[in-house]
């Protein structure tokens, strides 16, 4: 029948309803479910892993951290607030005097106003005023030391004079100069300088166990081309020359009539490189033509010996070649390195120049002669040790107005190329400190 199909469709169209809206509820009941064993188990993992009281941890000493820099900051302007210093207690405002007077006795205590006393203008807590005008001091100012009360970059001397920068410091450059000067005098006074045949230059420091010449060089007279020495305004010194083959043909009694008193006739020498020993060719005439003109004789031999017996055999040579000769000035010992060229005697040191030197003087010296050493300042205070040859007479070198040697010597040459009547050719001039012919 139609009724009962349409009552039948009634029916299950509420039933299916009921079970749509059942089916929503129980899902829901699920979702819900689901959603809250989500949510416990992160807090479960949150708390196991320590990652929310990591947080929790951070975010309180962040906390603590900002209320401790508030506690420091209201600490340090309560100890600013309580701070009495004032700009008294300071040293930096205590500048030296200007000779300028203070308005009142607590002006520069209490306000700081002091009246500039050459330009008239007040100043009160760093700015200045002049005709009802004011005007503030600037960094520039403070920073070059320069302020309307003092002028930093000026000083005052005990007469009130002012002295600039400038004069300060050339006052200071001067005493530094003067102590210089005195350290160098103190310096001179215990060393002597030495220049060497290569250029080079050497403090020798003097040694106070040789004996010292007491000469007053102030005494000498020069009168070219004959130096003198003088006592009580007496001439005590005597004139000589150095003559050799290197002079020719020499005329001593133009010599002596020139004021020569003396002579150093070279006998000999011994080659620097081959060793044999030569007599110098003019050595006779010069011996016998210098006795004739009356003048006083002392002789010299030019030493390449390497050893003390060769210094010996060379002193030995010296002595025949001068037998028969009335030699009263010294016989002096003469060794010198050669230039440009290579010695024998280069390869010794000094103690060897030392002994080498003795051993000729003393083979003089036993033949009743007066042993000498000649030298420079570079071979008498470097070359060979003056200490253990201070018993011997020194022939010093040096062309100069004044000779620089501390030690006591008596014979100077003092010009090596001076012009005199009786030598056509440059001559080799010595002042004798002694007359040895006495």
């Amino acid at each position: 029948m139609k009724l009962h199909d349409d009552y039948y469709e009634e029916e299950h169209s509420s039933g299916s309803k009921i079970t749509y809206v059942y089916m929503l509820l129980i899902m829901s009941v699920v979702i819900l479910g689901v959603t809250a064993l989500v949510f416990w188990a992160n807090q479960s993992k949150s708390k196991s892993d320590g990652s929310g009281y990591a947080a929790a941890v951070a975010q309180k000493e962040a906390k603590a951290a900002e209320t401790s820099k508030k506690m420091e900051a209201n600490a340090s302007e309560s100890v600013i607030a309580e701070s009495k210093l004032t700009s008294d207690d300071l040293d930096i405002w205590e500048l030296p005097s200007t000779g300028r007077e203070k308005n009142s006795s607590n002006s520069n205590k209490n306000n700081g106003t002091v009246t500039n006393q050459t330009t008239g203008e007040t100043v009160i807590d760093g700015s200045a005023s002049s005709s009802g005008t004011s005007q503030s001091q600037t960094a520039d100012e403070l920073s070059n030391g320069k302020t309307s009360v003092y002028d930093m970059t000026n000083k005052e001397d005990l007469n009130g004079d002012q002295k600039s920068d400038s004069d300060t410091d050339k006052e200071k450059s001067d005493k530094d100069d003067k102590e210089e000067d005195e350290e160098e005098e103190d310096d001179d006074e215990q060393s002597i300088q030495v220049k060497h045949s290569d250029g080079t230059k050497e403090w020798v420091e003097i040694n106070e166990d040789i004996p010292q010449n007491k000469y007053d060089f102030k005494n000498l007279t020069y009168e070219k081309p004959l130096m003198n020495y003088r006592e009580d305004g007496k001439i005590v010194s005597k004139c000589g020359v150095d003559i050799s083959a290197n002079q020719g043909e020499v005329d001593f009694s133009k010599l002596k009539s020139a004021g020569c008193d003396f002579v150093m006739i070279k006998v000999g020498a011994r080659g620097y490189s081959s060793g044999n020993i030569v007599t110098d060719v003019n050595l006779e005439d010069n011996l016998k033509a210098a006795k004739k003109a009356g003048l006083d004789i002392g002789v010299y031999f030019c030493s390449q010996a390497v050893n003390k017996s060769e210094a010996r055999e060379e002193a030995d040579e010296l002595m025949d070649a001068i037998s028969g000769y009335n030699i009263k000035y010294p016989v002096a010992f003469v060794m010198e390195n050669v230039d440009d060229d290579m010695a024998r005697i280069e390869a010794l040191d000094q103690a060897e120049r030392t002994q080498i030197a003795k051993a000729f003087m003393n083979r003089v010296e036993d033949a009743g002669y007066t042993p000498m050493i000649y030298g420079d300042k570079e071979w008498l205070l470097t070359m060979v040790d003056m200490e253990d040859l201070q018993d011997y007479e020194v022939w010093f070198a040096q062309d100069s107005d004044e000779p620089e040697y501390p030690y006591e010597f008596g014979m100077w040459q003092y010009d090596s190329d001076a012009s005199i009547k009786g030598i056509k050719s440059d001559a080799a001039m010595i002042l004798s400190f002694k007359d040895y012919a006495k």
